[in-house]
């Protein structure tokens, strides 16, 4: 699991009625309340209707509220957002479009406004859990809350659900239009109430949007742990610097370990947890190499644990690595799914990278830095984007890759990569940072870099490319925008990948513009797609493809099976995947089509419903790995 939001997978599988209550549950986790927000309405002249029981306060009186969105996109003077894609996107959604309301205004209106749900009895509920699907971006300090109470407004409480935000983000760092899970246990105040009553509120911002769409209102399960984080860091023998983990490290660089695994846990359950505990394996090639377990003694519901797990691995040889954290308890768990995460490290022969191959989110540094302005003394000039790469043994460096995803393309953005070097204290008494090393050629911006890792080498001198241990330097993107209109270069800039799969324990993302370096919350919090290339290619990992090597098939549980079974299998990285299923005659009798799945453990049920009885064969498609393997169907 990438993030540790729940997946929209398991939220698929609720049914969602538009406004129902019931107080007849058939289990723990039974949804009692659920509304898509279907409040379109043709014969409204405003064009929707919200149902009887909710209603609006306007705190600062400016006429402007929470609204029904229809699955459109949002479009403003500063918001330019695609539709929103909730599991029920197409009857439209809740929004606070801020940005609608102060279009084009000077000065803007500040936002106070709630959306009050109607009174819901929960008097017949031990534990009550909120839960909706998001996507919003936050202006300045905007404040972003579920408020809840159960004795008729008099009293108030707040549960924060900006996801710890800060200008501009995005909940979870999801993509434009995609959805994040806010989830909240609120049984403290509304657990066994006959008359809640909550509400949505969003205050002391003015711009951008909040959009909300398929909230549901449940009990919470009985046994229901949820990893919250994990961290793990890497020693480079210096006490004075918290170095994060890497992706992909050439053999030349490993002169360090993982240790100071860390994680934590909240028991989101009803129930008590005893003899619960974290275990952390790191896996070589398919082999574990390293395993700990810490075992703890008691966990009460809605408690918070974080634990550091002693020991450390030192990986000497190329190879692939996978790095699994899991939480467990004596009680049979019936959330699994949330209780862990992978994730991978691959020594090299010559691949330096922060970040892995799959793009969480589209992201423009020309977003954050732009000139609020029209014409030439408002251009973006030489602003670079990249990582930090610490050089723990003497290499040579060969050239940069980049990830670039999008851009206005119309001869106006052109970009070259560039090596910065961090010259060391006692060489920079002056405190003049870092200075540029190398640079490619110059390339302008084509849509058929869309999606695509571009590579470009160095223009070497004989000797700058040579780095030594301890050297610190910056690799990335050194672009200019010379879009007039400063909504090309703010909406339109160039944009790269950025990944949030990989543990940060330090900002390891940089950027540079109008002649000063920012390791700022815009670019600080980045997990960029770039990749140092050293100049050694004694072997290409092992002589094992990067993309292929980590992807398995497990056989199919039950098997034999009457009714229906698991196909589980695992991705080293993001691919497309797809599983055909055929008989003994080679006739395909079912042809599965999972899309594009996350690096990690993925799971399909199969019915054999439509099955006769007999041997049948099931294939993995990923990317360009295949494997096959047999599976009975006995009646």
């Amino acid at each position: 699991m990438k993030k540790f939001t729940l997946l929209l997978a398991i939220l698929g599988l609720m049914v969602f009625t538009s406004n129902a209550q019931t107080n007849s549950l058939k289990g723990d986790g039974e949804v009692f309340y659920s509304t898509t927000f279907d409040w379109g309405n043709p014969d409204d002249e405003k064009g929707w209707t919200a149902p009887e029981g909710f209603y609006f306060e306007d705190r600062v009186d400016n006429g402007f509220n929470w609204h029904w969105w229809p699955n459109d996109s949002l479009v403003a003077e500063w918001t330019k957002e695609p539709p929103f894609e909730s599991t029920t996107f197409a009857d439209g959604h809740l929004c606070l479009f801020a940005n609608l309301y102060n279009n084009y205004a000077d000065p803007r209106v500040g936002l106070d406004n709630s959306v009050v749900f109607p009174t819901l009895d929960c008097s017949a509920h031990s534990s009550v859990v909120i839960r909706f699907e998001t996507n919003f971006m936050n202006y300045s300090s905007g404040v972003q809350y579920v408020e809840v109470s159960n004795d008729d407004g008099v009293h108030w409480a707040a549960y924060d659900c900006g996801f710890g935000t800060g200008h501009k983000d995005r909940p979870d760092d999801v993509a434009s239009g995609k959805a994040a899970i806010f989830q909240a246990n609120i049984s403290e105040v509304a657990a066994g109430m006959a008359q809640v009553i909550f509400k949505i509120t969003w205050k002391e911002t003015s711009m951008y949007y909040w959009i909300i769409d398929d909230l549901t209102i449940s009990e919470a399960w009985d046994n229901d742990l949820q990893m919250q984080h994990f961290a793990i860091e890497w020693d480079d023998a210096d006490d004075d610097t918290e170095e994060s983990s890497t992706y992909m490290m050439p053999k030349s660089q490993l002169t360090g370990s993982f240790f100071n695994f860390q994680s934590s846990v909240l028991n989101f359950g009803e129930k008590d947890q005893n003899d619960y505990n974290l275990e952390v394996d790191i896996s070589k090639n398919g082999t574990s190499v390293f395993n700990e377990v810490v075992t703890k003694g008691w966990l009460d519901p809605l408690y918070l644990d974080t634990t550091n797990l002693e020991g450390s691995y030192a990986p000497d040889e190329y190879g692939h690595y996978k790095i699994s954290y899991n939480w467990s308890a004596t009680e049979s768990e019936q959330t699994p799914d949330n209780n862990g995460t992978d994730f991978f490290f691959h020594v090299t022969d010559s691949v330096y990278s922060r970040a892995d191959e799959t793009m969480d989110i589209s992201w423009a540094y020309g977003f954050e830095r732009y000139s609020d302005g029209d014409g030439e003394d408002f251009w973006n000039l030489d602003h670079f984007a990249g990582m930090r790469f610490p050089i723990y043994g003497d290499c040579e460096v060969d050239g940069v890759s980049v990830y670039i995803t999008g851009g206005l393309a119309d001869d106006s953005i052109d970009f070259r990569y560039t090596l910065w070097w961090l010259p060391p204290p006692e060489e920079d008494p002056d405190g003049e940072g870092a200075l540029e090393w190398l640079t490619t050629e110059s390339l302008m911006l084509d849509s058929s870099m869309f999606g695509t890792w571009v590579y470009l080498p160095f223009d070497k001198d004989g000797e700058s490319e040579f780095l030594f241990a301890g050297d610190m330097v910056y690799a990335g993107i050194q672009y200019n925008n010379f879009h007039w209109d400063r909504f090309d270069r703010r909406n339109n800039n160039i944009a790269i990948g950025s990944d949030q799969t990989v543990p940060r324990k330090d900002p390891r993302s940089i950027g540079w513009y109008d002649g000063g370096f920012d390791t700022g919350a815009y670019i600080g919090s980045r997990n960029l797609m770039v990749k140092l290339f050293i100049n050694n290619h004694d072997n290409r990992i092992d002589n094992v493809d990067l993309v292929n090597s980590l992807n398995s098939l497990n056989q199919n549980y039950p098997n034999p099976f009457t009714g229906s079974t698991e196909i589980s299998y695992e991705l080293g990285q993001a691919q497309d995947v797809t599983i055909e299923v055929t008989d003994m005659t080679g006739r395909t009798v079912l042809m599965i089509d999972e899309g594009r799945q996350s690096a990690g453990t993925h799971a399909y049920m199969v019915n054999a419903q439509n099955l006769e009885s007999g041997v049948y064969f099931y294939t993995l498609k990923a990317g360009q790995f295949e494997e096959t393997k047999r599976m009975i169907v006995s009646r």
